[in-house]
């Protein structure tokens, strides 16, 4: 037998005669993520008018740090365990990890299928312009069940990944929880030592420095219109993004209940629809490739004219994806392992006139007063009935 057969025949029956490494006794999972724009500090008391008018025009109000902690046992999550933060992170000496409540079946009785209606109209790619062949539009009237389009269908896999995500290993034991649900301080910190103990599982312990924070908020904000009437919509960089991703949705222009719904993505191919959730370096690179995300070094993206035209007031998402971190208790055969994910979001509500919506814009001009501006759409509208405005 020639040297070269017999190293890889060698090779191959130490391959299948060892034995698979066992799987770590226990796996800690810890979710990072900074919220800024609509929504931001939702949870610190209800905000006053003039918070929720820069909340929603993408100004923030402060940006939101949220911690999810996941432990999972190999034997199970019975018993006691405690995530030891740094004192930087402002949550005091332990933080709880509970199993989650059993959660009681529905009763609920199936109601018969109510075909939808009205229009997607489905636009992508970050231009002045639209590309050919749009929009795509999907008449939901006229949808066969058991028949999905390419679009659809590439919506339906994000929505997948996201569900996938928030419904992993559902026995693990969590932080927040129904005893402790407080939220991070502003000014709150991930740097410095982190250890869990618990009475099921190894101790697991992992230091984090400085480039492992928090991620900055990203400031998503209309920088404008050209004369086109397309969008300028920017963001500030964040040193730890692999990549961005934006989308919008709304109800086009003019129509009412049942009309056309209207959804853009920045990638630059149809059915190419990112994912607003946490990805891995490694997809993110090929996501790049596919032009589903913009580069890290992308900080500007024009909402075509025939989108801005069509959805005035459309919400408008983004996604900073993050850096991963791994810990383990040893190279080889580790009792424990650690992985850290990234992100940054933002949402607003393009197309907010906030003078305008403080402003008496359908009643005539004084006598005296100079003529009003024109009201594009405010936050009076969408409030309006809802909450009282002063």
């Amino acid at each position: 037998m020639a040297r070269g057969t017999w190293l890889a025949a060698l090779a191959a029956t130490t391959t299948i005669g060892a034995a698979p490494a066992p799987a770590p006794l226990a796996s800690y999972t810890v979710d990072v993520a900074t919220m800024s724009g609509l929504g931001a500090g939702m949870g610190a008391g209800r905000p006053s008018l003039g918070q929720m008018m820069n909340m929603m025009s993408g100004g923030g109000g402060g940006a939101v740090r949220t911690l999810e902690l996941r432990l999972s046992a190999r034997n199970g999550v019975a018993g006691t365990a405690n995530h030891l933060p740094p004192p930087t992170l402002g949550l005091g000496p332990q933080l709880p990890l509970l199993p989650p409540e059993p959660v009681a079946a529905s009763r609920d009785t199936p109601t018969g299928f109510e075909r939808p209606k009205g229009r997607l109209l489905i636009y992508w790619g970050c231009g002045e312009h639209v590309g050919p062949n749009q929009p795509q539009v999907i008449d939901l009237a006229k949808i066969i069940p058991g028949q999905v389009s390419p679009a659809m269908m590439a919506m339906a896999t994000g929505a997948r990944r996201v569900v996938a995500h928030t419904t992993l290993d559902p026995k693990a034991a969590r932080w927040p929880n129904r005893r402790d649900d407080r939220p991070v301080p502003g000014n709150g910190s991930l740097v410095g030592a982190h250890r869990v103990e618990a009475s099921y599982a190894p101790p697991i312990g992992f230091t984090l420095g400085a480039n492992q924070d928090f991620m900055p908020a990203l400031g998503l904000r209309e920088n404008g219109a050209l004369p086109s009437g397309a969008g300028r919509l920017g963001w500030t960089l964040a040193s730890q993004a692999t990549g961005y991703a934006l989308g919008l949705f709304g109800a086009g222009a003019g129509s009412e209940a049942g009309g056309d719904m209207i959804i853009w993505s920045s990638a630059t191919m149809a059915n190419r629809f990112p994912d607003m959730d946490y990805l891995s370096p490694a997809e993110v690179r090929r996501q790049l490739a596919t032009g589903a995300v913009l580069g890290s070094s992308v900080s500007e993206c024009l909402l075509p004219a025939e989108v801005a035209r069509a959805a005035p007031a459309g919400v408008v998402t983004m996604i900073g994806y993050g850096p991963e971190a791994g810990f383990a208790e040893a190279p080889k055969a580790p009792k424990w392992v650690a992985k850290l994910r990234y992100k940054s979001t933002a949402t607003m509500i393009r197309g907010l006139d906030m003078e305008g919506d403080a402003s008496r814009s359908g009643e005539p001009p004084r006598s005296g007063e100079p003529p009003r501006k024109k009201k594009r759409f405010g936050i009076g509208d969408m409030l309006r009935g809802a909450i009282p405005v002063p």
